[in-house]
């Protein structure tokens, strides 16, 4: 699953902050989405807020977003390395575009956007990522709804994640490209979704510290993927839901000369609940089973416990705590055929006041790896703040802190931490 766990800090309502880029993730995302929102809850950053939210630019019959992110930050470890870390300074512009249509039937969206980072010594970890996408939805009736997307971009691979290579000059850039097609019926208290994806995962060459180039051309791989998922409304606030999800991964090279490649088949089955009680709480909780099996032999099959869980708690009209819990399988790059990736978060979200937004997040993920002894772990602080000052400007703040424990270096992946922080300005005309 592409879920970046978030640890930095939400900037507005839909920013993720850039403190967030040492985090725990995985490479896709959930295919099909639990409809747990019943619009019976707002959290802090959903809430509207007419006085500073952007209203954008009227074209034909778009709206257009444009936004630009501009923060000064600090690192304490630059390189991610063990031992003999390296601080310095870095700016990052992120500049983006939002378009999203006014009719009163049917969809469309697009987005682009570009995430760049230099910095003031340490130039072979500067980034330049973007982004362009396409999401367009056509109502068949009332109840029946069919959602295509398409999507490109460059990312890069945090070394604190379990999957990432050790010991590199640059960040690990990888291109990502997908394509989505979901089809979504309701009929009274029943809801049928069926969902089906492709994603082209393409790893660039990164160069060691010192100074020797490293292929990922193993690493590149296709995953295609099915679902189907079925929900019943209990009542108008609960209701329970079941998935099926398989997925087919494919490599491109072999992991090595005459060594096969992790090529595997997997099949994941999760039942829950889902609700939206009114002024208390919403989400969703799932558990079930996950199965991957490896096409070559040489690789052991990894098998057991699973779920996927979001929860949100509403003390106060004023604050929302939000709890996250995944348990799925990934690809290693350190050793064996895989790891299981647990993990669980916790974010609180106050409105201190009405144009003043303050955010404090925890989180623990455990990398479990099948085939050799050991485990990773990686734990995560951060918090910060959001100043929106007007419809125009919006202040910046972003704290965060990642450390990551290995029993054994050699075959769990590295040891180490960083501290970040952040500061500056959304520009949204």
């Amino acid at each position: 699953m592409l879920r970046f766990w978030t640890m930095g800090v939400a900037v507005g309502a839909l920013t993720v902050s850039a403190a967030a880029e040492a985090q725990v993730s995985n490479a896709i995302d959930t295919v099909v989405p639990i409809a747990f929102d019943r619009g019976r809850n707002e959290s802090v950053l959903e809430r509207a807020r007419p006085e500073t939210n952007p209203v954008g630019y009227k074209v034909g019959g778009f709206t257009l977003l444009p936004t630009l992110d501009t923060q000064v930050g600090y690192t304490d470890n630059v390189y991610q390395t063990t031992s003999n870390q390296t601080d310095d300074a870095f700016l990052r512009v992120a500049p983006r575009l939002f378009a999203r249509s006014d009719w009163s039937r049917h969809s469309l969206q697009l987005t682009g956007g570009g995430d760049f980072y230099r910095y003031a010594e340490a130039t072979p970890r500067n980034q330049n990522g973007w982004s362009i996408g396409s999401l367009g939805r056509f109502d068949a009736t009332s109840d029946v709804a069919l959602t295509l997307g398409l999507d490109t971009a460059r990312r890069f691979e945090s070394q604190f994640s379990g999957a990432a290579l050790v010991n590199v000059r640059s960040v690990t850039p990888y291109q990502q490209s997908q394509a989505r097609f979901m089809a979504d019926a309701r009929f009274a208290r029943v809801r049928v979704v069926g969902s089906l994806d492709y994603a082209k995962y393409n790893f660039m060459p990164v160069r060691t510290l010192t100074g020797f180039l490293i292929s990922q051309d193993n690493r590149d791989r296709e995953v295609a993927r099915g679902a189907v998922q079925m929900e019943y409304g209990l009542t108008p606030d609960t209701g329970l839901f079941g998935q099926v999800t398989y997925t087919g991964t494919s490599y491109d090279q072999q992991l090595a000369p005459n060594v096969a490649n992790r090529d595997s088949r997997e099949i994941r089955v999760l039942t829950g609940v889902s609700l939206d009680l009114t002024a208390l709480l919403r989400g969703s909780v799932g558990i079930g089973y996950i199965d991957r099996r490896f096409t070559a032999p040489i690789y052991q099959n990894v098998s057991g416990l699973s779920f996927d869980s979001k929860l949100e708690y509403f003390p106060t009209a004023l604050t929302t705590v939000t709890f996250n819990a995944f348990r799925d399988i990934q690809d290693s790059t350190f050793g064996g055929s895989g790891f299981f990736n647990t993990g669980a978060g916790l974010r609180f979200d106050h409105e201190l006041l009405r144009n003043l937004l303050l955010n404090y997040n925890i989180s623990y993920a455990e990398n479990e790896f099948v085939g050799v002894p050991g485990k990773a772990r990686v734990k995560q602080v951060g918090g910060g703040a959001s100043y929106l000052a007007s419809r125009l400007l919006t202040g910046r703040l972003d704290l965060g802190y990642s450390r990551r424990s290995s029993d054994n270096v050699g075959l769990n992946g590295p040891a180490l931490s960083e501290f970040r922080a952040l500061a500056g300005v959304s520009i949204h005309p």
